[in-house]
């Protein structure tokens, strides 16, 4: 087994002739009741069953699930983990289970279908892309990048005394000489920079941190009695109203494109721009679905009521990777009063495709590998 992280987004944009089990399991206390962990997980692995005995038979079932129930996953959580995210199938992963323990709030879900269900995820990956912390104190300065919901030290500025043994530096010559070393790692990165310390240096790193990605709110406290875990869990609660923001920044760059009739709205047409290749941006309702299949060569639509089978997908799913196969950007949001009534909205480079009547088989991309 391999732990997956959001790094691989590309490699679960795949499609297979068998079936694929997308499995989203919550263990955030401010969503679902933590007693139930162990029954809500049964209950998906039943569901996922439900939808495979549609098409396969029992003993190919049996087989295929043995895998998913074999392995404690549960026990695998970390403290501060709020759920995991579970992909398998016959093909991927050298025939292993992967999964993805996340610290960002998750729905349980399960979906089968001949593709991962990754939407969940592009919501993930586009509002938790890493961060950096500075913890200060007169005697050292640390930087650590979050990875994978792991806190790692980059680097490391010490106070320390000079060669012949003079005392060591006043604090703003070192927070100084640290700030220019600093300035020169962040350079390299475009990920949110947040300081821990006492009040007074906070206020002086301020100065000097020439960035624009440095957050204003700070955790103040003596940071070398924090755990690790206290500083990710303040800084997540600092990123969230970030986040939001960066998010509604987003939807006005929507409004812009739809005031210039630059915006799509309907799912046909959606589909139609994506398989073309004409989707600039994507936006999508995190927790809405529309069940049934995308014709990859034509864009035609097959809806369902609800997910009937082992082969049914979101539609916005779908929609989802062939955006990001054609290069396009997606945006998962949570949900959006813009929207009006819609669950997808897509930027487009033009909308002359929309009026054609029938399409130029030459211009028609070939089948994709999803």
């Amino acid at each position: 087994m391999r732990e997956l992280t959001v790094r691989d987004l590309n490699m679960l944009n795949v499609s297979s002739k068998g079936p694929m089990i997308s499995l989203y399991l919550s263990k955030d206390e401010a969503i679902l009741d933590q007693k139930s962990i162990i029954e809500r997980w049964k209950e998906l692995l039943n569901k996922a069953e439900f939808y495979l005995l549609k098409d396969y038979t029992r003993s190919y079932v049996n087989e295929f699930m043995r895998k998913m129930r074999d392995i404690d996953y549960i026990a695998k959580l970390e403290a501060f983990d709020k759920g995991f995210i579970i992909f398998y199938s016959e093909e991927g992963f050298d025939g292993n289970v992967g999964f993805i323990r996340v610290q960002s709030s998750i729905t349980d879900l399960v979906v089968v279908a001949d593709s991962y269900h990754i939407k969940p995820l592009i919501r993930i990956k586009n509002n938790v892309r890493g961060f950096f912390i500075v913890t200060m104190s007169s005697r050292v300065i640390n930087v650590l990048i979050e990875n994978s919901g792991h806190l790692i030290k980059l680097d490391s500025y010490r106070n320390e005394p000079g060669i012949d043994g003079n005392n060591k530096k006043d604090s703003k010559d070192f927070f100084l000489n640290a700030s220019q070393e600093l300035n020169k790692l962040f350079a390299a990165y475009r990920l949110p920079i947040v300081l821990a310390g006492v009040k007074d240096h906070i206020t002086h790193m301020k100065k000097l941190v020439s960035q624009s990605m440095l957050i204003d709110e700070a955790i103040i406290g003596n940071v070398e009695k924090m755990k690790s875990i206290e500083l990710r869990e303040r800084v997540y609660k600092i990123l969230t109203p970030y986040y939001d923001h960066q998010e509604l920044s987003a939807i006005k760059e929507l409004e812009i494109a739809m005031s210039r009739d630059q915006a799509v709205t309907y799912l046909e047409d959606i589909a139609i721009s994506a398989v073309l290749g004409k989707i600039t941006k994507l936006f999508v309702v995190e927790n809405r679905f529309v069940w049934g299949s995308i014709n990859k060569r034509t864009g035609e639509l097959f809806i369902t009521p609800r997910q009937v089978n082992a082969h049914d997908d979101d539609v916005l799913d779908d929609l989802c990777q062939l955006v990001l196969s054609k290069g396009g950007e997606v945006v998962v949001v949570k949900e959006i009063n813009n929207f009006k009534g819609h669950y997808a909205v897509a930027i487009v480079t033009d909308r002359g495709h929309l009026y054609q009547t029938e399409f130029d088989s030459d211009q028609m991309p070939q089948s994709l590998v999803m």
